[in-house]
């Protein structure tokens, strides 16, 4: 591993400094204990990588009782909790860091950290006095945050209430309660990374597959990550973590900005109509599947058509939440739900603890559009008070967790703008989607350009897979109002696997700068899923 090459003889803030690095493991899976990193596993290798940091004379690691790394280095003090919260991790950093002049932290999880970025943050953040430094621009797990004596505990003071699990950017979260409180420096990269998302932790087998294929490329540490990740994007392609899901064919409105009215009509049969399901028991044949293959993922109801029409929602509900390596998004036009239903859904989710993946058990998105009769009316169709009080009932059940959405049409920002603030003063979550035009065959509608300088390869070929209700696996959803849509194969017959290999194929032409006709004409390449 290279050393640290900087040097601090002119910072008068660093003599003879004694430093903490805490690693946190309180949340490891198995990920981190496998073996692939020359013989090392990503524990071993980040503890390893932390030791080197400056100045640094005891290492730190907080480990949950129950997690999978049982065989740690007599030279790493440890601190085992039955579990791990904000509030325990800061007051837990305050306490041990309190001999200290500085504490750096990282995740476990992070084979990467790089002892070069730790240096060059820390002697900005020793040369400006800073209490709070971090790097930025680089992915995830190639740099510590560092935090001066006393910071931890203004922020575990700071948290008040808001308590809760820890994440991966919790001590940023609650910094920013009151960011101006704060002297705050930040290192940021000569190239900005932040657009690829990536997360270099082993924390999910898509991650462990992108850590080894950056590891194989050549990739060690911030200096050499903007080459290595730049000219390898077809590797930055792992495994899919969003499988939107059609279980329903019925959809209780005709929407005018959407195109399912038109090509979903089935043997004559308007969308209204439809009386098709998906199958219960081939809904979770195809979760197992999806957990094999991926790991973990995001499952979306429904691709298509109202999740609400469905007369075994209940159990398509359930088999997603008893699986934790599975998180559910039901995006719904509100219009066909029961309260009890969603009462008994509420509870079902509770009892369904964390997910792998880190989301939520269950998040809904209900598309209302506009807060005008009218106009909602206009776009699509009845049933505007049905839906209004359905969202108005999962924000009291979900209230973290609901979503109401909009779609920004051109000539109607005022509509919109009074829509946004109307549900923001009521503390819900929003999502304001662009208008799509599905490669071209809507009008087009968009109210602005939102598309990035330089055209990136496509997320959704990147990342989704877009399931029909008789299986069949598109391209992506833009493609199906397009006659000749290209088809990567159907779940029922084919693997995920050769689906997903099927599919590398235009992922690597768009890496290439080269758009099949449907794609070339498609502006929803930059917008990412959750």
């Amino acid at each position: 591993m290279k050393q640290p090459q900087l040097l601090l003889a002119n910072c008068r803030y660093c003599e003879s400094m004694n430093n903490l690095v805490v690693l946190y493991g309180g949340q490891l899976n198995h990920f981190a204990a496998e073996p692939v990193f020359g013989g090392k596993n990503a524990l071993e290798k980040a503890l390893e990588r932390a030791r080197s940091f400056p100045d640094v004379s005891k290492c730190l690691l907080l480990l949950q009782d129950d997690g999978p790394c049982k065989s740690i280095s007599p030279q790493i003090d440890v601190i085992s909790k039955d579990s791990w919260t904000k509030r325990a991790l800061l007051e837990c950093i305050s306490k041990e860091g309190e001999q200290f002049d500085h504490t750096f932290f990282a995740w476990a999880d992070a084979p990467l950290l790089d002892p070069d970025m730790a240096l060059a943050i820390y002697k900005r953040h020793t040369q400006y006095a800073a209490e709070y430094s971090y790097a930025d621009g680089w992915p995830y797990g190639m740099a510590p945050e560092i935090l001066c004596r006393g910071t931890a505990g203004i922020l575990s003071k700071i948290l008040g209430d808001a308590d809760g699990p820890v994440e991966r950017d919790c001590i940023f979260s609650v910094l920013q309660k009151d960011i101006n409180a704060f002297d705050i420096e930040t290192e940021i990269s000569p190239v900005d990374l932040r657009g690829y998302r990536l997360s270099l932790t082993a924390d999910s087998k898509r991650n462990m597959l992108l850590l080894k294929r950056l590891i194989d490329a050549g990739l060690s540490g911030t200096e050499n990550a903007a080459e290595i990740i730049e000219n390898n994007v077809p590797a930055l392609r792992t495994l899919p973590a969003f499988y939107a899901v059609q279980v329903s064919g019925p959809c209780p409105q005709e929407c005018s900005i959407c195109p399912y009215p038109n090509f979903g009509k089935h043997d004559g049969t308007s969308i209204l109509e439809r009386r098709d399901f998906m199958d219960v028991n081939q809904f979770e044949t195809l979760l197992d599947r999806v957990i094999a293959f991926s790991g973990d993922a995001v499952i979306d109801l429904s691709l298509w058509g109202e999740t609400a029409l469905h007369p075994q929602k209940l159990e398509l509900i359930q088999a997603v939440l008893a699986r934790p390596a599975l998180s559910l998004i039901i995006e719904t036009s509100g219009i066909g739900w029961i309260e009890a239903e969603l009462e008994q859904i509420a509870f079902m989710a509770k009892k369904a603890g964390a997910r792998l993946n880190g989301e939520a058990p269950l998040s809904w998105i209900v598309s209302l559009d506009s807060d005008n009769p009218s106009r909602y009316k206009e776009i699509r169709g009845p049933g505007f008070t049905e839906a209004r009080q359905t969202a108005e009932k999962l924000f009291q059940l979900f209230p973290k967790d609901t979503y109401v959405q909009a779609v920004r049409v051109k000539g109607y920002e005022d509509d919109l703008e009074q829509f946004y603030r109307r549900w923001k003063e009521r503390g819900v979550n929003i999502i304001v989607q662009k208008y799509d035009d599905f490669c071209g065959t809507r009008e087009k509608l968009q109210a602005s350009d939102l598309s990035p300088i330089n055209r990136n390869p496509c997320w959704h070929c990147m990342r989704d897979v877009s399931i029909l209700i008789d299986g069949t696996v598109p391209l992506c959803k833009e493609v199906l109002t397009a006659p000749g849509s290209p088809v990567l194969g159907n779940v029922f017959r084919d693997s995920l696997e050769s689906i997903w290999e099927t599919g590398m194929e235009i992922y690597l032409a768009h890496a290439d700068k080269k758009y099949p006709p449907l794609c070339a004409v498609c502006d929803e390449y930059y917008t990412y899923n959750f």
